[in-house]
């Protein structure tokens, strides 16, 4: 990739569904917290210059050292540099404060990312780098698998929305920096209750293009989250080893 590329990585919430007292970020998986999981997996994509990590300062110390051990790993084969941040009030704050570091960096690209979503294959990723270098702004996204309704207040079904229509938006989304900032400037300005980047861009008037995930590029949000991603990193981890090489 030509095209200089930063990441944000959301890890200021705290994951109440999960049952735990502890952030969700930073559970841990074979020894491993997700957030670190999730950094090694997300900082060795090709072009990755910047990662920047809005976090809740109460964790700060425990990102400090994730970002510590990852660079220092031998087998994490990446120069890019990694920071933190705090996080803000809602995510979109969080992505703010993001955007205004890696628009000091100078990077082309932003790539948001969950830092809950270790389990992402690269492919995907690496496509949607490609068309939002292209077009301005790419998303993964899968199609809805089961008959979507619309439900009012009362629980009675109000339409059946074409499921053919339909995509379930994920993460990695990507955009070409100065779109995504200029369109969070006008979301912060007028109070835009955003619940996911590509919201963002299309409310200020951008095409946001889609390009195929994968089911298994699931957010961790319930325990059982947890050993799937446990089972599908054990499997998986190579594959991301290998493109690096």
């Amino acid at each position: 990739m030509d095209r200089s590329a930063g990441v944000i990585m959301p890890a200021a919430g705290r994951g109440a569904r999960m049952g735990s007292a502890t952030a969700k970020q930073m559970l841990t998986i074979d020894g491993a917290t997700v957030l670190e999981h999730t950094l090694r997996r997300i900082i060795g994509l090709p072009g990755v210059q910047h990662v920047v990590i809005p976090a809740d300062p109460a964790l700060s110390d425990r990102i400090r050292r994730i970002i510590h051990n990852v660079r220092r790993d031998p087998g994490c084969a990446t120069r890019a540099e990694v920071e933190w941040v705090p996080g803000g009030k809602e995510r979109m704050h969080s992505v703010a404060e993001g955007l205004q570091v890696l628009r000091k960096h100078g990077t082309d690209l932003v790539i948001v990312h969950d830092a809950v979503r270790p389990c992402f294959p690269v492919a995907p990723v690496l496509q949607a780098i490609k068309v939002a270098a292209e077009k301005g702004a790419a998303i993964l996204a899968v199609p809805v698998r089961d008959t979507v309704k619309t439900v009012d207040a009362e629980f009675r079904v109000t339409s059946t929305p074409d499921r053919k229509t339909l995509w379930l938006a994920q993460t990695p989304q990507v955009f070409r920096t100065e779109l995504l900032a200029e369109a969070y400037e006008k979301a912060l300005r007028e109070d835009f209750p955003a619940t996911d980047d590509a919201s963002v861009a299309e409310r200020a008037g951008y095409t946001v293009h889609v390009v195929e995930g994968s089911p298994d590029n699931i957010k961790i949000t319930w325990p059982p989250d947890l050993l799937f991603a446990a089972d599908w990193l054990r499997r998986n981890s190579h594959k991301m080893e290998q493109k690096r090489e």
